[in-house]
């Protein structure tokens, strides 16, 4: 994973925790995977890069956010579970066309 694409996620989900300080449990924060890992799981089942990243809550629940641009220019909302990993939404046009086939 090539730096550049990193660090403007690293950039926004850092903003979003400052934003996010008077949080009464930081130890939540912490639980969160590593956004690089999160890009990782992201690039293993679409093809593409990220465009945008922030850390949003529900229910008491961090989650990571990427706008994916797919080779086909097509723009992909994709929610990643925040301590899990886990794809919890994939929205947008040309999802099966940016899909890495295992």
């Amino acid at each position: 994973m090539n730096i550049r694409m990193i660090l403007p996620a690293l950039l926004l989900a850092l903003s979003a925790l400052a934003v996010r300080a008077d949080d009464p449990d930081p130890a939540r924060l912490d639980a969160l995977i590593p956004i690089g890992q999160a890009v990782d799981l992201v690039a293993a089942r679409y093809q593409g890069r990220m465009i945008a990243a922030e850390i949003v809550e529900e229910e008491d629940r961090p989650f990571y956010e990427f706008r994916w641009l797919t080779p086909q220019g097509n723009v992909l909302r994709v929610r990643l579970d925040g301590e899990t990993g886990g794809f919890v939404l994939v929205d947008g046009v040309g999802q099966t066309e940016a899909r890495v086939l295992p």
